[in-house]
């Protein structure tokens, strides 16, 4: 074998070896990728879960079940309806307390028998962050309750919307930031056509430290703004 050919044969062999090698990245850089999307669907079905789990909680107000799944972060906040803006972990632990939502029941920590308070989390449009430790979800509620209202006990219908926030600590997933709002919250005999809203029974002792940032139900027409951008035009 004469030089040009052992010349050639190095081309060949170089050339082989660097296609090779490029395979291999492309084949590193595709498992990365597989790696990541699995992540964020796992991330998704946590965050789910974690959503469905306190919709569970709500139907009997179980209180310290609802206040566990939430981070200890400075930044959370709860805002529920018109009962104002909560800011900050213990903040956030009043707004759950019992007697601020049902001060009919003479501040008890525990539901009545009659209480019912059944929330279905339904569409969830669900988005990690790119940095895999934050997420928001917007997801619409169908509610069907046993409540006081008016000093006597009411069938109730209703729908809201949530947007909310939640952030991975320590490898699992717990709300940061909870926003809800009653589209309507009527009496089951009138419908929320005659009846859209019937407010929460007033808190005189504990009030929100913070004022709502928005509320509005049937028939303002509002639409509540969306975390997402349109999945088709990216706008």
């Amino acid at each position: 074998m004469n030089s040009a050919e052992v010349e050639a044969k190095l081309k060949t062999l170089t050339e082989t070896v660097a296609k090779l090698e490029t395979k291999i990245k492309e084949k590193e850089q595709t498992e990365e990728q597989l790696k990541a999307r699995l992540q964020t669907v796992e991330d998704t079905e946590s965050i789910k879960k974690l959503q469905h789990a306190y919709c569970y909680y709500l139907e009997h107000w179980q209180e310290e079940e609802i206040i566990s799944l939430w981070s200890h972060s400075p930044e959370v906040s709860v805002e529920l309806n018109e009962t104002g803006l909560y800011k900050g972990w213990e903040a956030v632990k009043k707004s759950f307390s019992f007697p601020i939502h049902y001060t009919g029941y003479n501040g008890e920590k525990t539901a009545p028998p009659e209480f019912l308070h059944l929330i279905m989390p339904l569409a969830g449009i669900v988005d990690v962050e790119p940095d895999g430790k934050n997420a928001k979800a917007r997801w619409y509620s169908l509610f069907h309750g046993a409540l006081y209202r008016g000093g006597k006990l009411r069938a109730i219908v209703g729908a809201g919307i949530w947007e909310n926030e939640y952030v991975k600590e320590d490898g699992i997933w717990k709300f940061k930031k909870l926003f809800f709002n009653n589209i309507f919250s009527s009496p089951y005999e009138d419908g929320w056509v005659k009846t859209p809203y019937i407010p929460n029974p007033p808190n005189q002792d504990r009030p929100a430290p913070g004022p709502n940032t928005h509320f509005a139900t049937y028939p303002s027409g509002y639409i509540f703004p969306y975390h997402y951008k349109n999945p088709v035009t990216g706008k």
